[in-house]
């Protein structure tokens, strides 16, 4: 008898939960513009990978260009988001402001850089930021690191 109110209980509060739960879920998961935000998602990843290719390159003096390009992405994701609830856009925006900042000073950094060792260094924190915005999303959102972008030898679309 103790064991079947235990169990009850246990699914009361777990049903409870998910109650309170599935507004900021569906919240999270209904965006007004879905293509837009997952397509600004995946820019982020491709212009940080540039980053990180041009810093691998040595190609120091192209580094602020990715910064530019990096900075217009995120400004693509704060256009998708326009419609989206305020405190979901300032959460958002905080992550993404930490994530510019942090491209920002490898760009800063790229200018007296002869040793692509401290501006790899700075990218994987700068990565770190980039993913606490991801974090933010849907899993389906958020884009593979890994691909290849289009027409880089990545997959053709039919």
């Amino acid at each position: 008898m103790k064991r079947t109110k235990k169990i009850l209980a246990v699914l009361a509060f777990s049903g409870f939960v998910l109650t309170l739960m599935a507004p900021i879920l569906a919240a999270q998961t209904k965006f007004k513009s879905p293509d837009d935000v997952k397509t600004t998602l995946k820019l982020l990843v491709q212009v940080s990978n540039d980053f990180k290719r041009q810093i691998t390159n040595k190609n120091f003096a192209r580094v602020p260009h990715e910064f530019m390009e990096y900075t217009e992405a995120a400004d693509g994701l704060r256009g998708a988001l326009k419609d989206e609830p305020a405190d979901f856009k300032a959460k958002v925006e905080t992550r993404l402001k930490a994530a510019v900042a942090e491209y920002q000073k490898i760009s800063d950094m790229s200018g007296k850089a002869t040793d692509p060792a401290p501006l790899m260094a700075e990218h994987a924190k700068a990565v770190t930021a980039m993913n606490s915005v991801f974090d933010l999303f849907p899993a389906d959102f958020r884009p593979d690191p890994n691909l290849p972008p289009p027409g880089r030898g990545g997959a053709k679309k039919n």
